[in-house]
């Protein structure tokens, strides 16, 4: 049976009568779209399969174009993405709702690079969103990008790149343990380019999103990490993990001041409370660093 899916952000249709039932792939809007097991029903309404014109009662041909209604009843082999009617598999529109069918080839051409959480048996596949290129899993939705590309989409981010493109709403901000999921296949994966384990890390240290690094070919995404990297730097987040990083460092260059001279005084008076002069400084530095996060939140 021909199966054509619809991506529920753009409508966009495609013909996956290849795929898995459960199998995942990113539209070309960047939104994931499953692959559902469909539930077809015959159509209760008759339209012409080629124009769309509803079926005049008890007519043999459609009165608009011509075309014969028995010929394209004859192999109603194809699902309909927007009713699910089963309809002609030459049908240019569905005869049930009348849904123009323009269904596109799956994105992607395989690729050598095996999924780091799907393992062999499956490898990914090329693919541009916008101008921005990314190999993908078709079945897990994961994305592998380049270092320099993610470079290039967050400092987009904060000024022109359309975060819907990537499926995630900017509209709020987002809270990491609203994004607590179970993860994937192993928890260390290996980088598909090289084969060697990469690094797992907070991303920026701040966004509660843990992406898997290799620091010589890029950075691998599950399916909606990298959305909420993506929103978590349009709506400041990444600026003020920088903001509250240059504060800690510059405390910690004052901790060190503060060591160096106490351990100086007490190398010429050894009788030189040296623990206490840095307590001291220490619980100052904490109280002012912390007025001064407040100021900038």
């Amino acid at each position: 049976m021909r199966l054509l899916v619809a991506c529920p952000q753009c409508r966009r249709q495609f013909d996956a009568s290849a795929r898995a039932i459960g199998s995942r792939f990113r539209c070309h809007c960047g939104t994931v779209v499953t692959v559902r097991r469909p539930q077809g029903h015959d159509a209760a309404v008759v339209r012409c399969s080629s124009c769309g014109a509803p079926r005049q009662h008890g007519s043999a041909a459609c009165t608009h174009c011509g075309s014969d209604f028995t010929l394209h009843e004859q192999d109603l082999d194809t699902i309909c993405p927007g009713c699910f009617a089963r309809i002609s598999n030459r049908a240019k529109f569905c005869h049930h709702c009348g849904l123009p069918l323009m269904p596109e080839s799956l994105p992607g051409e395989k690729t050598d690079l095996v999924c780091p959480v799907c393992g062999k048996m499956s490898r990914l596949g090329s693919r541009r969103i916008g101008d921005v290129s990314i190999k993908e899993c078709d079945r897990c939705a994961g994305m592998w990008i380049d270092a320099g590309v993610l470079e290039q989409l967050v400092r987009k981010a904060t000024t022109d790149l359309t975060i819907e493109d990537f499926h995630v709403s900017a509209s709020a901000r987002p809270e990491i343990s609203a994004y607590t999921t179970k993860q994937r296949g192993p928890m260390y994966r290996c980088c598909p380019v090289c084969g060697k384990m990469m690094n797992r890390r907070n991303f920026a240290r701040r966004s509660g999103v843990i992406i898997d690094a290799c620091n010589k070919h890029g950075v691998w995404f599950d399916f909606d990490e990298l959305p909420r990297i993506l929103g978590w730097v349009r709506v400041g987040g990444k600026a003020r993990a920088e903001r509250e990083a240059a504060v800690e460092a510059q405390r910690q260059a004052r901790l060190n001041a503060v060591d160096l001279r106490a351990k100086w005084r007490q190398r010429n008076d050894p009788s030189y409370p040296l623990h206490d002069e840095i307590r001291h400084d220490v619980d100052i530095l904490a109280v002012l660093a912390r007025v001064f996060l407040k100021m900038f939140r």
